[in-house]
């Protein structure tokens, strides 16, 4: 079954050295594959589209589309239903010796969240799919914007890779389903957040003035064009605020909250374990 060099997964792209239910492809997907068959999981798409793309970059993004890729090339379902367990030689112990490469190799796999069947919960499954929706869902909705997302697809990307992190934290406040149980680390800014109250008009308003980062950019049109943009979204959020100027302030004092947790703590937290060592910048330029 091992190839002599490898050959792109059907499912993602990635390396395979053999095939896994009987379709070549890598152990990551075999392993999903594998898991998603016995314990009959049923996912939704992230996007609600049911075409979400998978690649060695976002193949753990959407279950449900990485699985109905596994279907469409053919893996056998039955094969994993008439599968038995590993079978444990009785002289396992003295047939790898514990620092061989070989038995390295089974502890690194082990450990390596993105290529292997990783034993964490329902729960923290469910956190890491409703985190890639909103993630995905607000850098789209940022692009849409009809103040930032008339700057360059280049700007856009260049402020986002360095404010996408304050961006989830305000998507996820004003989320249309109750999520707060699921991001219980942010229950303090969610609570905050929603107690301004922000309709559509001025949660757009409140993104303007948070993504219009003039200082990032370096072009003098893009620098210009985005110190209008967030101009224009303040005024229009101190007139709509005319008559409640304390509330208005307290959108201002807002915004510092959405930079707790740092995006570093935030990407360790709900994206390394799903995209591996992929920069995030990646994923929003696509």
């Amino acid at each position: 079954r091992t190839l002599p060099a490898p050959v792109p997964c059907r499912v993602c792209g990635d390396r395979s050295y053999g095939k896994h239910y009987g379709v070549y492809c890598c152990d990551g997907c075999s392993c999903f594959f594998k898991r998603s068959i016995r314990k009959n999981v049923h996912y939704t798409c992230i996007t609600g589209i049911g075409r979400c793309t998978i690649d060695k970059a976002r193949r753990n993004w959407c279950p449900y589309c990485r699985l109905q890729r596994c279907f469409a090339v053919h893996m056998n379902i039955a094969a994993v239903q008439e599968e038995r367990g590993p079978r444990k030689p009785k002289n396992s112990k003295m047939l790898t010796h514990p620092n061989s490469p070989q038995s390295i190799q089974e502890k690194l796999d082990v450990i390596t969240p993105t290529e292997t069947c990783p034993s964490r919960s329902v729960e923290t499954y469910q956190m890491y799919e409703i985190a890639a929706h909103i993630f995905l869902t607000a850098v789209k909705q940022a692009k849409r914007n009809s103040g930032f997302g008339s700057l360059s697809r280049e700007s856009q990307n260049i402020i986002l890779g360095h404010l996408w992190a304050p961006l989830f934290i305000l998507r996820v406040a004003y989320w249309s389903e109750d999520i707060e149980h699921v991001f219980y680390f942010l229950q303090s800014t969610i609570k905050h957040l929603r107690y301004l109250k922000l309709d559509i008009n001025a949660l757009e308003h409140f993104e303007n003035v948070l993504l219009c980062r003039m200082d990032l950019l370096k072009d003098e049109e893009q620098v210009f064009l985005a110190s209008n943009l967030m101009q224009y979204s303040l005024d229009s959020l101190a007139l709509r605020f005319n008559n409640d100027s304390k509330l208005f302030i307290d959108i201002l004092l807002a915004m510092p909250k959405l930079f707790y947790p740092s995006a570093p703590v935030l990407y360790s937290f709900l994206f390394k374990p799903i995209i591996g060592l992929v920069p995030i910048e990646t994923i929003i330029s696509r």
